[in-house]
């Protein structure tokens, strides 16, 4: 058992505290420079071969992996907080203008956050022009949002194309499973190309008008 072994929980917290927050930290980059969710489902965006979907699991997983460490992390380290805020000679608390300072950022930092004034607003404005440099020049914007989960009979109803033009050419093009159930986003996990590029090869057959 681990507590036989030796197995110190207080260190073991710590270390989890520690890399679930630089794992927190790297996705939520990811999540900071990745594209709008639209495109990057449509076009099948991938990062280190993980789509959007993945890196926000990532996200959110160790969010709460985070969370419940740092309450462990919290709990064994309290008395070690208050004796780091307290000078020892004076019996008093010595970190004030500190914890009042820590405090204003976090409050001000919230605040212009939701408010959406600069340099805050200044931070997503870069955010949005990093996400608009991933397919610079391309036309991947799907027909509406989240076209790729429509099923091909919702899909092909709604732009008014023939669906069974599109089974025919998507039969053609080696989906010998293919049924009017199945959407985009299914379709392009069985094959090498994105929602995007399976639409685009589909509309430019005549079967389908």
């Amino acid at each position: 058992m681990f507590w036989e072994s030796g197995f110190r929980f207080r260190g073991f917290i710590s270390l989890l505290v520690t890399f679930s927050g630089l794992i927190m930290i790297a996705s939520g980059i990811v999540a900071y420079i990745m594209p709008e969710g639209r495109i990057a489902y449509w076009a099948d965006w991938r990062f280190l071969t993980l789509g959007k979907e993945q890196w926000g699991t990532i996200h959110t997983v160790l969010s709460f992996v985070f969370f419940f460490a740092t309450i462990f992390h919290l709990a064994f380290n309290f008395k070690a907080l208050i004796s780091y805020l307290k000078d020892r000679v004076k019996k008093t608390y010595s970190m004030r203008s500190e914890l009042v300072l820590v405090l204003v950022i976090i409050i001000i930092s919230t605040h212009g956050s939701i408010a959406g004034v600069a340099p805050f607003s200044s931070v997503m404005d870069l955010g949005s022009t990093i996400k608009k440099t991933w397919y610079a020049g391309q036309e991947v914007h799907p027909p509406f949002p989240h076209a790729e989960l429509l099923t091909l009979k919702q899909l092909c109803s709604k732009m008014d194309l023939k669906l069974p033009g599109a089974l025919a050419f998507l039969k053609e093009k080696g989906f010998a499973d293919v049924d009017e159930k199945m959407n985009l986003k299914s379709l392009a996990k069985q094959s090498d190309s994105s929602p995007a590029q399976i639409f685009e090869a589909m509309m430019m057959d005549d079967r389908l008008y």
